[in-house]
Formats: structure tokens, C-alpha cells, sequence
């Protein structure tokens, strides 16, 4: 990092480390922008633990930039979750119970969601060369529904199980965007 001290210098590597989960060219925009700062600040007399100061430590603004990309687009990739597990190991206590909670909520229901209607298409599919599978199926008291009646009977409850996951997954990146302020002590500079 060039033309900044290396008190600066470190702080502005630290924060890069705890950013490594998102994409590098993102990474390297956030690192720049912050470079940027430090050197705008300091040609205007300010120190450098000053400007550290003003900062906060680089896990809490580290935080805010994984909390804004990871907000950024609700799209779901692996990408995303490793962003989302590097989030989670830097927002303390509160984020540690509550956003764990909920992300694992949407994970499962999305995940439970599309493995109904698979369930029913495989008991159909079953059903049609004659095999029976009584492990797959839909009971209610003395009430069983057959292949046929369960096979959109999954698609149904497979899409329930989606919509609830999808607002699951929603309040996860609205937690994480409530969660990340850190970005705002930068823009204040």
C-alpha cells in the first residue's frame, strides 16, 4: 500500500484479511476506497492513530463492508455463504445467536422445499411400475393420501416450504443490514 505510513499500511492489510471471502475485484475496490481516505485525511495533518481512531478496529469495519455485500444482491451463491460464515465470526454475541438462527431457518426450508416435490414425483414415479413406497407420503389421523393425490400435494406444500424459506433467507440480509454501521463512521470522515 503505497504512499500511507505503516501503522496505516497494517490496518488497511488486516482489513483485506477479514474481507477475503468476498470477490477480489470488490475486495480490492473496498481496500482502495479506504486507502483513499486515509490518504485524503493525512494530507490534511491528520495522524495516523487518529485516523484509526475514526475508523474503529478493522473487524468492526470489516464487518460493515461483509454485511453490505453480502446485502447487496439477495441472490443465493456459495460465494455468498462463505461471505455470510466470515460475517458471522465477526459480529459478536447478538449476531452469533440471532443470524445463525435464522439463516439455518432458510437454508432447511429452501432445502426441505425442493426435496417435497421431488419426494412426490419419485412415489409417483414408483406408483406407476408398481412398487409402493410407504416411507414417502402424507398421513393425517386415518387418512393416507395416495400417489396420485400426493404427488401435487407435494408441489404444494414443497412451494409453502420455499416462500417460507425465501423469507427466512430475506430477514437474514435484513438482520446483517441492520447489523452493519461500521461503514458509516468512513462516510462521516
Amino acid at each position: 500500500m503505497e504512499g500511507i505510513d505503516k501503522t496505516l499500511n497494517n490496518y488497511l492489510e488486516q482489513i483485506e484479511k477479514y474481507l477475503k471471502p468476498i470477490e477480489v475485484s470488490e475486495r480490492i475496490d473496498i481496500v482502495k476506497e479506504i486507502q483513499s481516505e486515509m490518504l485524503e485525511l493525512q494530507q490534511k495533518g491528520v495522524s495516523s492513530e487518529q485516523i484509526i481512531e475514526r475508523l474503529g478496529s478493522p473487524t468492526t469495519l470489516a464487518k460493515a463492508y461483509l454485511g453490505e455485500s453480502i446485502s447487496k444482491n439477495s441472490r443465493l451463491n456459495w460465494r455468498k455463504v462463505s461471505a455470510l460464515l466470515a460475517f458471522y465470526s465477526l459480529v459478536g454475541l447478538g449476531g452469533m445467536m440471532i443470524l445463525p438462527v435464522i439463516s439455518i431457518c432458510a437454508a432447511v426450508f429452501l432445502l426441505t422445499g425442493a426435496l417435497c416435490p421431488i419426494a412426490g414425483i419419485v412415489k409417483y414415479a414408483a406408483h406407476l411400475q408398481g412398487y409402493e413406497i410407504s416411507q414417502i407420503g402424507i398421513q393425517l389421523n386415518h387418512y393416507e393420501a395416495s400417489a396420485t393425490a400426493f404427488l401435487p400435494i407435494s408441489f404444494i406444500i414443497g412451494f409453502v416450504l420455499m416462500a417460507v424459506g425465501w423469507l427466512f433467507w430475506k430477514l437474514t440480509l435484513i438482520t446483517i443490514r441492520s447489523m452493519y454501521s461500521g461503514k458509516k463512521k468512513l462516510n462521516q470522515l
